[in-house]
């Protein structure tokens, strides 16, 4: 951990002169252990590297973080996870990381643990915001994540914004064919959020580009690095656009901006 907090004290100290952390969100990879494997077509491993590239040609000389946010794998193998440390090995930004639901948890954590600049963080602390990291790995809130969320919330002292990043939606994105995978327990989640200094949500899952406010929160999604569903859609229906999404964190505010091609 003292490498953790190195690295986020190097950031606040970079970014008080113009109070600005850009964070880049990447979701969704569905990785494989076989390159030539594919998702509905879409051969995910190759999406992933040309994803990357476009960071590492376009964005990462003023990035912060990266923000990794489940459904790492979609073969739970060890080799899923170390094409991850493999391609991201161009790049020197510290990488928080959940799981999704594809995800083997287990073998994600023993393959990302000496991985340098992979983190699995539960709290991080920028500029005016505090967030907070959820595993929805089976599809709802354990208690023992709730009891964390209600916890954290508790501690934390001031003024400062909140973001929880998680991998489930907590709310209807407006897709059936991604809401009927909805975060399950999402009634507890709000129960506990509501009323406090909670003014974000990160999320994945949804394989598109969302971006509204429910009970007072808004809630962001990022497009998926292999494929995205259509939005509005009640069947299968793809859509072979790629992405990712860049966040920009001042202490009062963020704005968001989706990359897709």
């Amino acid at each position: 951990m003292r490498m953790l907090s190195e690295k986020i004290n190097m950031i606040k100290s970079a970014k008080l002169k113009d109070n600005i952390v850009k964070v880049i969100q990447l979701s969704d990879t569905h990785l494989f252990a076989d390159d030539d494997a594919d998702i509905f077509g879409a051969k995910s491993n190759i999406k992933f590297k040309e994803v990357v590239e476009k960071i590492l040609d376009e964005d990462s000389h003023d990035a912060d973080i990266i923000f990794l946010t489940g459904d790492v794998s979609q073969d739970e193998t060890d080799q899923s996870y170390q094409k991850v440390i493999d391609i991201f090995s161009k790049l020197t930004i510290p990488v928080y990381w959940i799981p999704g639901n594809h995800d083997n948890f287990e073998r994600m954590k023993v393959v990302f643990k000496d991985a340098k600049n992979f983190f699995q963080a539960r709290h991080l602390t920028l500029p005016g915001w505090n967030l907070i990291f959820l595993n929805t790995k089976d599809g709802y809130l354990p208690d023992s994540e709730l009891a964390l969320l209600k916890n954290t919330i508790a501690t934390l002292a001031g003024d400062a914004n909140i973001a929880i990043v998680m991998h489930h939606h907590p709310a209807e994105v407006g897709t059936p064919l991604v809401d009927h995978y909805i975060l399950q327990n999402r009634n507890e989640f709000w129960d506990i959020i509501t009323g406090t200094q909670v003014k974000l949500i990160i999320c994945g899952h949804v394989h598109g580009d969302y971006k509204f406010k429910y009970r007072d929160v808004m809630i962001e999604s990022t497009p998926a690095t292999c494929l995205q569903w259509q939005q509005g859609t009640k069947d299968l229906k793809i859509d072979s656009k790629i992405g990712f999404k860049i966040y920009y964190f001042t202490p009062a505010d963020y704005t968001a901006i989706a990359k897709l091609w």
